[in-house]
């Protein structure tokens, strides 16, 4: 069975895998806060069009990816129904359903736009920086500032995205298992979830049980050699294109 890829590090040869670190973080904190700010739709396009430029510069499967956003289609949804029926404003005459307004409709496909444009932003930064990266930007940023653990909050952050594309892939072997087993037969949609929620958390649990051991049997200490970073003309080129696109995003109102 193939991989989920939209959690996991793809290691290829491209500007964005071997942009610093730290200033990869910089640049996907920057384009969340605008896609967060984008009032409009010319800006969400903006800013889609060049998420999905950086996609095919870094070598990440796109289509493989769109189609794992799949998964949080049922986030989306719940989304677009409640901003839907919740904001006032003129009744959708074509669908003549009480309660549900052309307004909220429009409110609810932009809020969906966002989150899907967020979920392609961490796909970039995750397929493109390794855990060990990441796990020492983390550090970096959080060196500073008093009274802070960053070891602790590093690793506890680089074992989040370790079980995160576990979780997807233990899920999607799962659903495989039920189908070969005929469970979509059953009409009854909460026994599909049952069937599913059950044996995911179990798993899940166990391999946070078998993590844990592992790093205890490993000695594991805080006290780690501190990692050292360097940046290029290349890094600060794309920190700048990114502040200009987001600061006309965010400013642009104004």
């Amino acid at each position: 069975m193939a991989e989920i890829n939209i959690f996991h590090y793809l290691p290829q040869k491209s500007i964005i895998h071997m942009l610093d670190g730290r200033i990869k973080l910089i640049c996907i904190i920057c384009f969340s806060i605008a896609i967060t700010a984008a009032v409009k739709a010319i800006d969400l396009s903006i800013l889609t069009c060049v998420l999905f430029i950086t996609l095919i510069e870094a070598g990440l499967p796109v289509k493989k990816i769109l189609s794992e956003i799949r998964y949080f289609l049922f986030l989306i949804s719940m989304v677009v129904i409640v901003h839907s029926f919740s904001i006032p404003g003129v009744p959708l005459s074509i669908v003549p359903i009480p309660g549900l307004t052309l307004e909220g409709l429009r409110s609810g496909l932009f809020f969906g736009w966002r989150i899907s444009l967020i979920i392609l932003t961490c796909a970039i930064l995750i397929g493109t920086t390794p855990l060990t990266t990441l796990k020492n930007v983390i550090e970096w940023f959080l060196r500073p500032l008093p009274f802070v653990r960053e070891t602790r909050v590093g690793t506890m952050f680089s074992l989040t995205l370790i079980l995160i594309p576990l979780i997807f892939d233990q899920a999607s072997e799962m659903m495989d298992t039920l189908k070969s087993r005929c469970i979509e037969a059953r009409k009854n949609p909460i026994r599909h979830i049952v069937f599913l929620a059950f044996p995911l958390l179990l798993q899940t649990f166990r391999r946070a049980d078998e993590m844990a051991l592992a790093m205890e049997s490993r000695c594991y200490s805080e006290d780690r050699t501190l990692a050292e970073f360097k940046t290029n003309l290349r890094d600060w080129l794309v920190l700048s294109f990114t502040i200009l696109i987001c600061s006309f995003i965010v400013f642009a109102p104004f």
